[in-house]
């Protein structure tokens, strides 16, 4: 099987400069075409590795991951019913080779909270030098929130998903992403000023 790459290929001069066509693409990958699914790695790679960065907290096990994401659906790519689906179902295999790999490795994700400014305010640290205090603190508060909140948190606050996107990826319903993401963000708030609360009394 071909290496997936980021260079040109004949199949970026078929397309003659069209739009990017996700569905013809997949069409033409599931009949056999290597050179549509390099198109295809090519334009979801970044996303995928960035995801998977976020997901396990490691640069270097996420660029692994997200190669054996992308030769786990070129192998399954037949099972597939919708090419449409086709990111969706993406998605879904690296979220669950992300959990197998934490739930092996024992390790934990570093996700970019701050970015939900509006309901994380309170996390925000006041200089550079809580920086590196704040991240444990964060990453300690997020070892102990349930995997379903985290991996919801993560989606909708990281990857700007929406919760009907994220209910269509983890294959369950819409109504149970908001109410994962809410009961995330109040478990993970509580426990980080908890967390917070008894590094000052150590301190002291």
């Amino acid at each position: 099987m071909a290496q997936w790459t980021k260079r040109a290929s004949s199949a970026d001069n078929e397309d003659g400069g069209q739009r990017f066509d996700m569905e013809r693409l997949v069409t033409r990958a599931q009949q056999g075409d290597e050179q549509a699914f390099n198109v295809l790695y090519r334009h979801y790679s970044n996303a995928i590795n960035t995801y998977l960065n976020n997901m396990v907290g490691n640069d270097g096990s996420g660029s692994e991951l997200t190669q054996e994401t992308f030769y786990k659906a070129w192998s399954s790519l037949s099972q597939l019913r919708s090419p449409g689906a086709f990111k969706h179902w993406l998605y879904r295999i690296a979220t669950n080779l992300a959990y197998d790999y934490q739930k092996h490795q024992h390790l934990l994700p570093t996700v970019a909270f701050d970015r939900c400014s509006d309901d994380y305010s309170s996390l925000q640290v006041e200089g550079p030098e809580n920086n590196y205090e704040n991240a444990e603190l964060l990453r300690e508060a997020l070892a102990l929130i349930p995997y379903k909140y985290r991996i919801c948190l993560i989606l909708y606050c990281v990857e700007g998903c929406t919760p009907a996107e994220i209910a269509e990826q983890l294959d369950i319903k819409e109504s149970c992403v908001s109410k994962y993401v809410s009961r995330g963000r109040k478990s993970l708030q509580t426990i980080y000023m908890q967390l917070q609360l008894k590094g000052r009394r150590i301190d002291a």
